[in-house]
Formats: C-alpha cells, sequence, structure tokens
C-alpha cells in the first residue's frame, strides 16, 4: 500500500494542475466505487447540519484558533496546550482535535498531540479564515433551503437574482449582493474568499495584450485613451500585476468598483480608481480594454447581458471586453466546476456557461465571440474577447 501511495506521489508531482485534478477525479471515483454501503452512507452523514459538519467545524475551529496557533508553532502541541491558549476544556478540545485530524485538517503525531499540515496553513491563512465564515454563515442557510425551494417552484431553472434559495433563507427580498453590503461582517468574508481567486495568470501566454502593451512606449498624456479598465475589479489586484509585468502601463489602468469598495482603498500607484455601478452606462469612453473577472458568473443572462451593452456602448472599433470566466466542457465537467455553477444559482441566480450559453449572452448584448484564450485547462477558466458586431 505505501508503495502504491508513493507511486501516486510522483505522479502528481512529475504532472501539471491538469494532470493533478485527473489523479484526483480517478482517485474520488476509485473511493467512491471501494466503499461499503455503511462507509457511504457515514460520508454523507458527515455533509449534513446547516450547512454540514465539516464545515461547521471548521468554522468553531477559526473561532478558537486551532489553526493559527499550530502554524505558529514549531513543534506539535497537546490537547492541554490548545485547550489553555483558547480557555476550552480539555475533554471538549480533544473531541474536536480528534475529529479534526481524522479529516485530515491537521495531523495527529502521537496521543493527545498534533502538528499544523497542509490543509491546517490554508485554513489559519485569512483566505481560509474568510472561507470558513462565508461557508457557513451564508452560503450553509441557502444550502438548507435549497431542496424546498426547488420543490415549491416545480424544479424551474432560477432566471431572478431576487428570487433565489437566497431570499428563502435571510428572509429578504434583496439580492445577495445588495444585502451583503448592508452586512459588512459577512460581505468582508466574501472579499477574503475572492481575493483567494485572484491571478494575474491570465496574461501569460495571451497575444493580443502582450501585442497591443507592446505598442505603447510613451509615458501617458492627460488626453491618451486608457489601455485597461478593470470593471468590478474589487481591490485592484489585477491592475497591480499588469502594472508589475508592464510597468509603462502604469498610468493608463483604471480600476472601477462600488463606493462601497472604493472609499475604503488606499492609493494605489499607477492606477486610477473610481467608483463605478456596472448598471449604468460606462463612464470611461474609448478604452483599449474593459476587463471583467468572475462578473458575469454572478448573473442572470438578462442582466449579464446589460452588464455587457453599457460598455459596448462607449467602445471603440478596435477596442475588446475580455470576461475571464469558467468555459464549462460540453462533457466531462470536474466537480470544481459544477458545484460554482450550483454555488452562483442558489446564491445569486447567475451560473458557469459553456461556450454556447456565452455565444448566445454576448449577442444579446450586441457583441460576438472573437476568441477564446484558456489559460488553466484543468478548471477551463479562459479569457473570452468580446468585440462590437
Amino acid at each position: 500500500m505505501d508503495a502504491l501511495i508513493a507511486q501516486i506521489q510522483t505522479l502528481a508531482h512529475a504532472t501539471d494542475d491538469a494532470g493533478r485534478l485527473n489523479i484526483q477525479k480517478a482517485l474520488r471515483k476509485v473511493q467512491m466505487e471501494i466503499q461499503s454501503p455503511q462507509d457511504a452512507l457515514m460520508e454523507f452523514g458527515n455533509a449534513v447540519g446547516t450547512p454540514n459538519l465539516l464545515i461547521a467545524m471548521l468554522r468553531l475551529g477559526v473561532d478558537i484558533g486551532i489553526f493559527r496557533q499550530l502554524t505558529k508553532s514549531k513543534s506539535p502541541l497537546t490537547v492541554q496546550q490548545l485547550a489553555e491558549a483558547n480557555g476550552a476544556s480539555i475533554s471538549f478540545m480533544e473531541r474536536v482535535l480528534r475529529y479534526l485530524a481524522s479529516t485530515n485538517m491537521i495531523t495527529e503525531v502521537a496521543m493527545n498531540e498534533y502538528r499544523a499540515n497542509t490543509i491546517t496553513y490554508i485554513l489559519a491563512d485569512p483566505r481560509g479564515e474568510g472561507m470558513a465564515y462565508h461557508g457557513f454563515d451564508v452560503f450553509g442557510p441557502i444550502v438548507q433551503v435549497m431542496p424546498e425551494f426547488f420543490k415549491n417552484n416545480q424544479y424551474q431553472d432560477i432566471t431572478s437574482n431576487t428570487d433565489t434559495p437566497f431570499q428563502k433563507a435571510f428572509n429578504t427580498n434583496l439580492s445577495c449582493f445588495d444585502w451583503l453590503v448592508q452586512h459588512p461582517k459577512h460581505f468582508g468574508s466574501l472579499q477574503k474568499v475572492m481575493t483567494a481567486l485572484e491571478g494575474a495568470e491570465w496574461t501569460v501566454g495571451f497575444d493580443l495584450i502582450e501585442t497591443e502593451a507592446r505598442k505603447i512606449q510613451s509615458s501617458p498624456q492627460s488626453s491618451e485613451r486608457p489601455f485597461f479598465v478593470d470593471v468590478g475589479g474589487g481591490h485592484g489586484h489585477q491592475c497591480v500585476q499588469l502594472g508589475k509585468k508592464y510597468p509603462h502601463l502604469l498610468g493608463r489602468l483604471v480600476l472601477q468598483d462600488l463606493s462601497e469598495a472604493i472609499d475604503r482603498l488606499p492609493p494605489i500607484e499607477g492606477v486610477k480608481a473610481e467608483a463605478y455601478d456596472f448598471f449604468q452606462k460606462e463612464t470611461i469612453t474609448d478604452a483599449k480594454f474593459y476587463y471583467l473577472r468572475r462578473i458575469m458568473h454572478d448573473w442572470p443572462d438578462k442582466e449579464a447581458a446589460v452588464i455587457l451593452s453599457n460598455i459596448s456602448s462607449v467602445m471603440s472599433s478596435d477596442a475588446r471586453i475580455l470576461i475571464d470566466e469558467v468555459v464549462l466542457p460540453d462533457t466531462g465537467a470536474h466537480w470544481q466546476a459544477t458545484m460554482a455553477d450550483l454555488s452562483m444559482m442558489i446564491a445569486f441566480g447567475g451560473k458557469e456557461r459553456s461556450t454556447q450559453q456565452w455565444h448566445s449572452l454576448v449577442d444579446l448584448a450586441g457583441l460576438r465571440v472573437e476568441q477564446i484564450h484558456t489559460y488553466v485547462a484543468s478548471t477551463y477558466t479562459s479569457i473570452l474577447v468580446l468585440t462590437r458586431k
């Protein structure tokens, strides 16, 4: 058995992200096939509750600082040490740690003695903590009411962002985004989760952005057109990363988001930050690129088409919209993508879209798909390049 595990680990280390996901997919399938009915029922049992026992225990672990304490210690910690640090009873802490170790969230090294592992460090990071809070506090109640919601609605697809399981779970008429803005604690947790999904890998091998960036040589003038507008860009991570890769673009980069996000941001060198609601006409006219990362999947087709139309109305013939999102395959989608699709549906009324669905959506906005640049094949993450018809 040890030799077989070592062989799998060697194979995983020698492959790329797509290969690792394929290995994980195969292992999950094997695990399901070799489970006894009792094993399967017990695993389902671990996924019950509000929303489930594992996420509840992760939130508890974050609350009392288990993960941070283990990652800060150079040596394993005993149950007694962790209990004393948190003011918890030893018997209670023993049961909590035993469960977390059995689910591989931490590592048991001896009787009543534990250390951090790779997952522990992830959970100790603010982004991991944000996932635990958002998963339990916001998403958990939504999942809990989901079956009844669809039963009452005759199992119809969701087409409105104000008629989803979210409204039922939180007894509100507000959309999920509007509600989150009014609840800063929950909104903050979501923001931490979103930072875990940020990155500049989309620029690698993307010839269009490389070619256009190299055309620019001089320092920007006040009257010169913006090069890159990050619409709904949050903390400005994409502008910062683009500026690092192409320093001569600084001064031509624009970050747009709601005032609730922009007003709290410290100044970003070389980046103009302005408040903008993408359900209004785009205020930056004639930019070269308008970039939207993980925006479209939050909205039903009707609202998504409005967002695109508001941008296309100010575009020149050589301007492009860059949509940074998942493009689902026609068959064999990975569970992470299907999970994301259902998550968007029940909370926001949104969806992850297939190639055909993307073409249909952009057509509603008077646009066409000029190119699809897939930069993470394992997760189908792509840049859709849109131009006016």
